[in-house]
Order: C-alpha cells, then structure tokens, then sequence
C-alpha cells in the first residue's frame, strides 16, 4: 500500500536493506522535516541509503 507522509504523520517507517539486512526507522514527523510533505512511502523507500553497506533503494519497509 503505497501512502502519502503527510496522511500518517504520528506513525514511523522501518526501512529495512535487502542486501544486509540493517533495519533503520525514521519518525514521519521528522522525515517532513526534510522532505515534501506530499511524497509517498514508496518514494521515500526509493531514496533510503543504508547506512551499513550504502546500498541505494534495494529495501522493503513498514509503516507502524
């Protein structure tokens, strides 16, 4: 289910990377600190950098 940030602003996303498995979660409050509000979860899916082994947009995520 693809869902617009703004529409879930006290929820948070769990990013998790598919080539090491590092999970990352993020408050959507936050992430609206830095990007448009207007942006979906799939979209923010697509830009998220692991931050163990820098893979770019290869990932899966849930919104909680």
């Amino acid at each position: 289910m693809i869902t617009m940030l703004k529409d879930i602003v006290h929820k948070k996303i769990s990013i998790t990377c598919a080539v090491c498995k590092h999970v990352v979660a993020h408050k959507i409050a936050n992430l609206l600190l830095v990007v448009d509000e207007d942006m979906t979860t799939h979209e923010v899916r697509l830009r998220a950098t692991c931050p163990k082994c820098l893979t770019v947009g290869d990932n899966s995520y849930t919104v909680e």
